[in-house]
């Protein structure tokens, strides 16, 4: 009986892939107050972000360099020490849910295509890669629509033709 709940407690995926998503006022909220009680954790531990501005500041190094010091190295070492907890997800519902939507059409796209050579880089390659990566956030705005994370997807959403009102054409 308990591997009956466990197994419909697994099947999240949903049966549609394309069906439009929406990203919930809750679901956001949830993923702020975590990152927010994330940061008071760091911040009590001694890793919060006045503790790394000092680091940068006082390392005597690159400040660029000590920055990627503190987060790769520094940072890893508590967290593996069990000094702070694991970094909650750095992307927020509609970031996941754009990552999500395009993985999924890049998948598809590279299923219908297995004449695609990773390894190289020849320019039929490139071709199919730049198709392949337009299709991802093509079908990513088409299921999120205005809530897409543009920030996260290859190329800008392309924009529409301005219409001139003031032109008058008689038919």
């Amino acid at each position: 009986m308990n591997g009956e709940k466990h197994d419909q407690a697994q099947q999240t995926e949903p049966e549609d892939l394309w069906a439009p998503v929406t990203v919930s006022a809750e679901a956001v909220a949830d993923h702020e107050q975590l990152h927010d009680a994330y940061q008071q954790t760091l911040t009590a531990a001694g890793y919060g972000e006045d503790q790394r501005e000092r680091y940068i500041a006082e390392s005597g190094l690159d400040p660029e360099y000590a920055a990627c010091v503190w987060d790769e190295e520094v940072m890893a070492a508590a967290e593996a020490a069990g000094a702070i907890p694991a970094s909650p997800s750095p992307f927020d519902p509609a970031e996941r849910a754009t990552l999500d939507a395009r993985d999924a059409a890049v998948d598809a796209f590279w299923k219908e295509h297995p004449e695609y050579d990773v390894f190289s880089n020849s320019p039929e390659n490139q071709a199919l890669f730049r198709q392949a990566m337009d299709i991802g956030d093509q079908r990513a705005r088409e299921v999120l629509g205005d809530q897409a994370a543009e920030h996260l997807l290859s190329r800008p959403a392309p924009e529409a033709p301005e219409i001139d009102e003031d032109l008058d054409i008689d038919i």
